[in-house]
């Protein structure tokens, strides 16, 4: 997945991130994540999230699922091992929604945990090639312009 390099790359993407609507912004060494107004953006690389991060991630979790549109993901690498799904689980209230969430990963093994996850929940969540922007935002209820946008902060997210 493209990241941002050089000095107005960085810049640019700072500038992604420092939007009004943009807030609890938590940037580690293996996954970034933020608030986008009622969306939940995070980006990972291509290691496992950090236990520490992952608990940063399940923070948010607990604190906005009442109001949480939609979740963005943005996934380079495996994703949390199983013990961090339950913990992001455990997390949200028991019996809440799972709001939709699009998966943007080349990793097939990422979107089989998708499909497995999907056994167990009510089919919230799907995943997409990073360049099938259009199926997520058809999947997240949003125009191409909103998943563009939230795209770009989830690359700007990245370690």
């Amino acid at each position: 997945m493209s990241g941002v390099s050089g000095q107005a790359g960085l810049a640019a993407a700072q500038g992604k991130l420092d939007s009004p609507d943009v807030r609890d912004v938590f940037k580690g060494r293996t996954l970034g994540v933020a608030m986008v107004d009622d969306v939940l953006v995070i980006a990972h690389d291509a290691q496992p999230p950090a236990q520490e991060e992952w608990v940063r991630y399940c923070d948010l979790i607990s604190r906005y699922l009442p109001t949480l549109r939609a979740q963005f993901v943005l996934a380079d690498g495996p994703g949390p091992n199983a013990t961090q799904r339950q913990q992001a689980l455990n997390r949200g209230a028991l019996g809440a929604v799972i709001p939709p969430t699009a998966v943007l990963t080349r990793s097939a093994m990422v979107r089989g945990i998708v499909t497995l996850f999907n056994w167990f929940t009510p089919r919230a969540m799907r995943a997409f090639p990073p360049e099938d922007l259009q199926a997520a935002a058809w999947h997240l209820k949003m125009t191409d312009e909103q998943v563009r946008r939230l795209m770009d902060i989830a690359q700007a997210l990245l370690p």
